[in-house]
C-alpha cells in the first residue's frame, strides 16, 4: 500500500492564471516532487509534452530519474523517443506498450512489458486519408535532413492588404513634423515614421501614442518648423528636464543641491 498516489494527466492551462500547457504540468511535477517519498506511487500522461520536442524530452528524463532517487514508484507515457531510449539504457527502468489492432486502430487492452510502442504517425495519417504525397515527403523526411525548399510561385500567395496598398497614397511623415491628431483633435509631433503597418508614433500631451496615418493630418512640416541641424530629440524632452539636463552640463549649484535634496529624500 502508497502513503502518497500523485497523478498529472491531462490539460490544466488557464488563461486566467497565464499558464500554458507545459506550464501547467511543470507546476504539478513542481508540487509532486516536494510532496514525494519513498513511498509514491506516481502516474504521468505524455511527461515532456508541450514544448520543443529536444528540451521536453531532456528535461522529462531528469524528472524521471529525480524521482528514481528519491525512490518512487513510476508509470509515465511518452512518445519520445529519447525516454524510450533512455529506459531500455538504465537498468532499473523497463519499458511497457499497450497494443492496438493495426486495421481498425481499436485498443487490443494487451501490456506488452520489455518493449517501446511505435508511434505510428504516418500509418494513422494514411488511415486517416492525409495525402499520399504529404506522407512520401515526410518519410523522406525521417531518413534525412534535406527538406524541399522551392518557392511558390508570387501569383498564388495573397498577400496582405498593407503590401498591396502603394505606399505613395500616403504622406511620408518625418520626424519633428507638426500633425492633428484626429481622435484628440489636438496637435501633436512625430516622434516615429510610418512603419509597414502605416502606424506613426506621435509625441502628443507628453506622451508617445502610435497611430495610423489616417487618423492624423499634416499641419507643418519639420523642416519649415526647424532650422537645419537643429536637435529635435529635444522635442520629446520635457521642458523641466531639458533645463536641468542644461544646468548640470554648466555645473549649476542649484541643479547639484536639488539632486542631492532629492537623494536625501529617497534615502529617507
Amino acid at each position: 500500500i502508497f502513503e502518497n498516489v500523485f497523478v498529472d494527466i491531462g490539460d490544466n492551462q488557464s488563461i486566467e492564471n497565464a499558464l500554458s500547457t507545459f506550464s501547467s504540468h511543470m507546476k504539478n511535477l513542481s508540487e509532486i516532487m516536494r510532496m514525494s517519498n519513498n513511498n509514491t506511487l506516481l502516474l504521468f500522461d505524455e511527461i515532456g509534452s508541450g514544448t520543443e520536442p529536444n528540451e521536453g524530452a531532456a528535461l522529462a528524463i531528469s524528472i524521471l530519474e529525480e524521482f528514481y532517487l528519491a525512490g518512487c514508484i513510476t508509470v509515465a507515457s511518452t512518445h519520445y523517443g529519447e525516454i524510450k531510449r533512455f529506459s531500455e539504457m538504465h537498468d532499473d527502468f523497463m519499458n511497457a506498450a499497450m497494443q492496438f489492432n493495426s486495421e481498425t486502430l481499436e485498443p487490443l487492452y494487451k501490456l506488452v512489458i520489455g518493449k517501446s510502442g511505435e508511434s505510428n504517425a504516418l500509418w494513422i495519417a494514411n488511415k486517416m486519408n492525409v495525402r499520399e504525397r504529404v506522407l512520401q515527403r515526410a518519410k523522406e523526411y525521417m531518413g534525412n535532413k534535406e527538406y524541399a525548399l522551392e518557392k511558390v510561385n508570387e501569383s498564388k500567395i495573397r498577400k496582405p492588404k498593407f503590401v498591396q496598398e502603394k505606399r505613395e497614397n500616403h504622406y511620408e511623415y518625418k520626424i519633428g513634423d507638426r500633425v492633428n491628431v484626429l481622435d484628440y483633435d489636438d496637435f501633436g509631433i512625430i516622434y516615429k515614421e510610418i512603419d509597414n503597418f502605416y502606424n506613426v508614433v506621435v509625441y502628443y500631451n507628453g506622451e508617445f501614442v502610435e497611430v495610423n496615418v489616417k487618423r492624423i493630418t499634416l499641419e507643418v512640416a519639420a523642416k519649415e518648423l526647424y532650422p537645419e541641424g537643429y536637435d529635435l530629440n529635444t522635442l520629446f524632452v520635457d521642458y523641466k528636464e531639458r533645463k536641468m539636463q542644461h544646468d548640470i552640463e554648466r555645473g549649476s549649484k542649484k541643479a547639484l543641491r536639488k539632486i542631492q535634496k532629492e537623494i536625501r529624500k529617497n534615502r529617507g
